[in-house]
């Protein structure tokens, strides 16, 4: 494919190149690399390779298969086996147990989101933002303040007060970056875009009908563009000012005119112009924002030409922070994101680093998105193996997540029974998959080389996947149970990630001087307490008691009518599952469901849809977040036998403190593997 260019012709790495190279060498037959892979005893060197989401029973049936060399071998070396994960099965929660050593009563995270007692508003979990005041509408007192909420030390935080050094390269939860002496972290899952989004995709199209332009429910931005004389003109939005957090967002000018006889577009933002053919991908563009009349910030983006003809159909990527000059501290030391740029051209900072949304609101194809996808993790593989040559540490993480994304997605082309299977589709996408953990496979081997007789290497995943066919309303659920009360009797409006992000009215219908319980995140029930919510009816004691098991009896019975099948494994009150210094902060149930049923997106952003149970009719066809843990476990690898019989995630930093001989801990729940 072409790929955009500027008008200046100037030299660049192309994107689509690295797209297809990953492409080839996923299917490609690999070569095992036969260089030492094992530890003695009193090793000095820990290298962990994260994949997020890895899934037992894929690695299982490639292995058998003979398509995963390296880990085959890893696996002959030293061991292979399930990890169990905690509860929920939720990638924050999860990568936070793996840092601390400890289940989420004593590191506080729980889920992706959390709630205000006094608004029953959710909010992002796991960090606390400062904006800086702002003198006279031009200057700001200092920078925002990003604070992470999450309690108990991490392990390489503890391995450095001995004086161990550690690089972190896209760790989950390390935004913002970890301050780790004479060590360096590049942040991963967490980092948002420069509008404080998990990541929001712009669409600019002239076939936009006028119900569909604005918001999307997963987080689009859809704009309308009216082409005259082969030119339209439009605008992207940014981030608030600092002056004024909740007004309106800040905006640059874009033009695109357009070249039918060529099929292309020129692309100009602030006087930066690119040449992008159709079905082609452009280079970098630098934003800049004004947040005061004298204070930018500057981010990065992607367009994709999908359309010249007869429609002009053009997507943007979220606005990345730009890492040559990042507004929030992504990497220690801070230079170190720029470093990189510098060495390697510019990457992706966002932590959700492939555009999901854009595929799930179907405004990208699969083709598009795959491209993007093996890019990114092109771009992460280079960054690792030149870190791993340039700073070589004692201790080394890296999280790719690639493997949890495309599961994520293309799940439906390897699942019959999923609402959106097509065979025809599935006859062309139904491997893409496997070449994802083909290309694992490849990265592993080629961090081999890098492993001798006195280095421990660690292949994990902090959760395995499962289908996602159908989706559970709870709040409906409380509803038509009595727990919940409604204003009114309509069927409720659907909410989108824009409420979230823009702090809008969430539970507009819902009677609160007349309800029980809520639930509101990815399979949480939170009962209205008197005394700790705003508008707290339940007391707490024996009526407390009472509505747990009451809610927790009833969802463990229910059936779908339509299959017959249990829809939920576990309700877990939460005083069976948690303990320690964050119980409170704990959600009083938390859901374990079935294969195939999974708590519903409106469930999650606090909405009360007509059904109980829906059928799952996106793209977003596999998950993770709220099935029971028991059904949902990861996998973890090594050049050392696993002396325990079922490990578990809170089980790695024990084990990596040991290895340096650092004592553990004596509140961590985790304990030594070898």
């Amino acid at each position: 494919m072409a790929q955009g260019r500027r008008e200046s012709g100037s030299s660049r790495r192309t994107f689509l190149k690295r797209a297809a190279t990953g492409l080839l060498g996923a299917a490609a037959g690999a070569t095992v690399i036969s260089a030492p892979a094992y530890a003695k005893p009193g090793p000095r060197r820990v290298i962990i390779l994260g994949f997020d989401g890895a899934e037992p029973s894929i690695l299982d049936r490639l292995m058998a298969d003979g398509k995963l060399p390296h880990l085959s071998r890893l696996r002959e070396i030293g061991d292979y086996k399930k990890l169990s994960t905690t509860n929920p099965a939720e990638s924050p929660v999860a990568w936070a147990s793996f840092a601390t050593g400890v289940h989420p009563g004593k590191h506080g995270i729980f889920d992706f989101l959390r709630r205000d007692t006094t608004t029953y508003f959710p909010d992002l979990a796991g960090l606390e933002v400062t904006r800086p005041k702002v003198m006279l509408h031009l200057f700001p007192f200092g920078s925002p303040k990003v604070r992470s909420t999450r309690g108990g030390a991490s392990f390489w935080a503890t391995a450095a007060d001995r004086g161990i050094t550690a690089t972190l390269l896209h760790v989950p939860g390390t935004f913002p970056a970890d301050v780790i002496p004479n060590g360096r972290v590049l942040s991963g899952l967490g980092v948002p875009d420069l509008r404080a989004t998990n990541g929001t995709f712009f669409y600019f199209a002239t076939d936009l009908e006028e119900e569909e332009v604005g918001s999307t429910e997963f987080g689009g931005k859809l704009v309308r563009v009216d082409v005259f004389q082969n030119e339209a003109n439009t605008r992207i939005e940014g981030p608030r000012g600092l002056d004024d957090p909740k007004g309106k967002r800040i905006t640059v000018p874009l033009k695109i005119e357009v070249r039918p006889a060529e099929r292309e577009l020129a692309v100009e933002i602030q006087g930066r112009r690119q040449i992008i053919r159709e079905k082609a991908w452009s280079d970098w563009f630098t934003l800049e924002f004004k947040v005061t009349p004298v204070v930018s910030v500057s981010g990065v983006c992607k367009f994709y030409v999908k359309q010249i003809a007869p429609h002009v159909q053009l997507y943007m990527s979220p606005i990345n922070l730009d890492p040559r000059k990042p507004a929030l501290p992504i990497s220690h030391p801070a230079e170190f994101s720029r470093t990189l740029a510098d060495n390697l051209g510019l990457y992706k900072t966002l932590g959700w680093d492939v555009d999901t949304w854009a595929l799930n609101e179907e405004r990208i194809d699969e083709d598009v998105f795959l491209e993007d996808l093996f890019a990114v993790m092109s771009k992460r593989e280079e960054i690792m193996f030149h870190t791993l040559r340039e700073y070589p540490s004692d201790i080394t993480v890296v999280v790719f997540s690639e493997t949890d994304r495309v599961q994520h997605m293309f799940w439906r082309f390897v699942d019959p029974l999923h609402p959106r299977y097509d065979p025809a589709i599935a006859a062309k996408y139904g491997e893409v998959i496997d070449q994802v953990y083909q290309r694992m496979d490849k990265i592993i081997g080629k961090a081999m080389k890098y492993v001798d007789e006195n280095t421990v290497l660690i292949v994990l995943s902090d959760h395995g996947f499962n289908s996602y066919r159908k989706g559970v309303n709870l709040n409906t659920w409380l509803v038509k149970n009595g727990f919940m009360t409604r204003v009114t009797d309509d069927v409720g409006r659907e909410l989108g990630l824009d409420n979230l992000y823009d702090r809008e009215d969430f539970w507009p219908d819902v009677d609160w001087s007349r309800t029980k319980a809520y639930a509101i995140g990815l399979g949480q029930i939170y009962i209205n307490l008197a005394g700790r919510e705003k508008h707290g009816l339940v007391r707490p004691g024996a009526d407390y008691e009472r509505v747990v098991r009451e809610i927790c009896d009833g969802l463990s019975n229910l059936v779908d009518r339509e299959t017959g099948e249990r829809v939920v494994i576990g309700a877990y009150p939460r005083a069976d599952i948690y303990q320690g210094p964050f119980f409170d902060q704990a959600p009083d149930i938390q859901l374990g469901f079935s294969r195939g049923y999974r708590v519903s997106w409106q469930t999650t952003l606090g909405g009360i849809p007509e059904d109980v149970i829906q059928v799952n009719n996106k793209k977003w066809s596999s998950d993770h977040c709220s099935y029971d843990p028991s059904i949902t476990q990861g996998i973890i690898l090594s050049n050392r036998k696993i002396a325990k019989r079922k490990p578990s995630i809170v089980d790695i930093a024990p084990t990596v403190l040991k290895t340096f001989d650092i004592p553990i801990p004596n509140d961590y729940d985790g304990v030594y593997l070898w």
